[in-house]
């Protein structure tokens, strides 16, 4: 790399190899809304886990006397079955671009 392409990249916010041959450090910053992927991926288990309980909750009711409407229990039932079927889905699909991802050679 020529100077001029580094300040270039320094001008741009990238920071370019420190040695030649080596890449630069990762930098964590959060994402436009302020929301890192972490948190977004805890944000969506949280959801599941709130559909699930809400799943439960209806099931109790129903089966206390308190529901009486099923069609309204299966749908809780279904929405929380549909939602950790997704979850685990984008949990597989993460797991193969690591996989994918740490078979790459360098």
């Amino acid at each position: 790399m020529t100077i001029a392409e580094l300040q270039r990249l320094r001008s741009a916010g990238l920071q370019g190899p420190e040695k030649p041959g080596t890449l630069p450090s990762p930098r964590h910053e959060d994402g436009p809304d302020g929301l890192s992927f972490g948190k977004a991926l805890q944000e969506a288990v949280e959801s599941v886990d709130a559909a699930q309980k809400a799943a439960d909750e209806q099931v109790t009711a129903f089966i206390s006397g308190e529901q009486e409407n099923v069609h309204e229990v299966m749908i809780a039932m279904n929405q929380a079955q549909l939602s950790f079927q997704l979850m685990t889905e984008v949990r597989n699909k993460m797991l193969e671009t690591y996989q994918e991802l740490m078979r790459i050679q360098v």
